[in-house]
């Protein structure tokens, strides 16, 4: 690990904590002071927000197993841009993004029962249901309605609108900034993550359960209720009722092991959970719990967590959880499974959370047994985060308090909302020279 964190150019010193410091400490960027929910209660800063942050940020939008073969195919809504994309594989192999517009009068291209629903499959070429105009896998016209008609090559040079996309351990981002990205994607994520991941089979883990849904909280909201952990024993208490049986000195001992911030990212690591301790006659059959499924896996995933989920080495982490900026989380559950939670902004105060739950294939009955039983009880802590945050936006939005304290628990809600201003400020600033 010593070697990989020296290649990533970063200390060790920022995992650990001698006898009385902080982890606000070790930032000096950052202070004290009670933090400004403005940012998720304003629509004025909204505005700001979708052209500072989501249009100029790299965005995730998908797995490269989801388009595993040429003309394998999904879109993407992303309403925050007010923008639809098409990630498709090509007959060369490569994994391309495009606009979903038909270059000729607008029309949305590639939808189903309804345009604002998303749809995936596979096809030779992508049809415009206004006029017939097919489109290859590469984006240019290759069937033209009427070739006569049209003036010169305005016809014949119609094309997709490419959208800048990268590749980072089968991990499909795009980029929307108007002028092109300013940054790759290797020095948006920098060196910590960009090699942190390798090594890590997530290509074996296919087997995919998938929620969405649709909250009345703006999206960091969520984002904060991710990056912090102590909220569980009072928010979970239904889902994990054991927790309410442990003594402070036990509950103490669950606070997270260490946070760190690490350029316009960071993440947490959390001790594990106790395994075997099953509740519900849903867990003891299922041999699995709100964590996950806790029966041997096919390959020993435990052993294989990657030198940026587990810096230290330690033998007892249980969670790894990982914020990459600006929406999307991934965590790491002990002892071998992974998810990717996404927060997608539709008003200031309105969002959809996107859930995908990634496993190794069950080999039996027993197995996907194991997946649906930790699946339906993690979803079910889900939506009460969910509910809560529904709360929680109703007293934002009271105006009763303006600025908010937090904790050094809280260190990446602050490290986040801080990306945040720092990001429209930056904004603001270049929009007026």
């Amino acid at each position: 690990m010593s070697d990989f964190l020296a290649s990533a150019g970063v200390d060790a010193g920022l995992f650990t904590r001698k006898p009385g410091e902080r982890w606000i400490d070790k930032y000096p960027h950052l202070n004290t002071e009670p933090v400004s929910y403005e940012s998720a209660t304003s629509p004025e800063f909204y505005a700001l927000e979708r052209e500072a942050v989501f249009r100029r940020s790299w965005l995730y939008v998908g797995r490269t197993e989801w388009v595993s073969s040429p003309g394998q195919f999904f879109t993407k809504e992303i309403e925050v841009c007010n923008t639809s994309v098409i990630v498709v594989r090509g007959k060369d192999q490569e994994v391309r993004a495009f606009h979903n517009v038909c270059p000729h009068r607008g029309n949305k291209l590639v939808w189903d029962t309804h345009p604002a629903s998303e749809v995936q499959g596979r096809c030779a070429r992508f049809y415009c249901k206004y006029h017939g105009i097919g489109f290859g896998l590469d984006g240019r016209c290759e069937h033209l309605t009427d070739a006569e008609s049209w003036y010169g090559e305005q016809g014949s040079g119609l094309k997709l609108a490419e959208v800048p996309c990268e590749l980072w351990n089968g991990f499909i981002f795009i980029n929307l900034t108007p002028e092109g990205p300013q940054q790759s994607l290797r020095q948006f994520l920098g060196e910590y993550y960009w090699k942190g991941f390798d090594g890590y089979p997530f290509e074996k883990l296919t087997s995919r359960f998938s929620s969405r849904g649709v909250c009345r909280s703006n999206w960091k909201t969520l984002m904060d209720a991710f990056n912090e952990v102590y909220h569980g024993v009072f928010v979970h208490q239904q889902s994990f009722p054991y927790l309410m049986q442990f003594s402070n000195e036990q509950l103490q001992a669950m606070r997270n092991n260490f946070f760190a911030l690490i350029g316009r990212h960071g993440f947490y690591n959390s001790p594990r959970n106790p395994q075997g301790l099953f509740v519900t006659d849903l867990e003891r059959l299922a041999v699995a719990a709100g964590t996950g499924p806790q029966h041997p896996f096919e390959i020993p995933l435990d052993k294989m967590v990657p030198p940026a989920a587990n810096p230290l080495g330690t033998e007892d982490w249980g969670t790894s959880s990982h914020f990459i900026f600006p929406n999307l989380q991934i965590q790491f559950y002990y002892p071998g499974w992974y998810l990717t939670y996404q927060y997608w902004p539709l008003a200031h105060n309105r969002m959809r959370f996107e859930v995908d739950m990634h496993f190794l294939p069950a080999r039996n009955f027993s197995e996907m047994f194991s997946h649906y039983g930790a699946t339906s009880i993690f979803l079910d802590a889900l939506l009460q985060d969910v509910n809560n945050l529904e709360a929680t936006q109703r007293g934002l939005e009271s105006g009763v308090f303006n600025r908010w304290p937090l904790s050094d628990e809280e260190i990446m809600v602050r490290g986040f909302h801080q990306q945040i201003y720092d990001a429209v400020e930056q904004y603001c600033r270049a929009a007026k020279s």
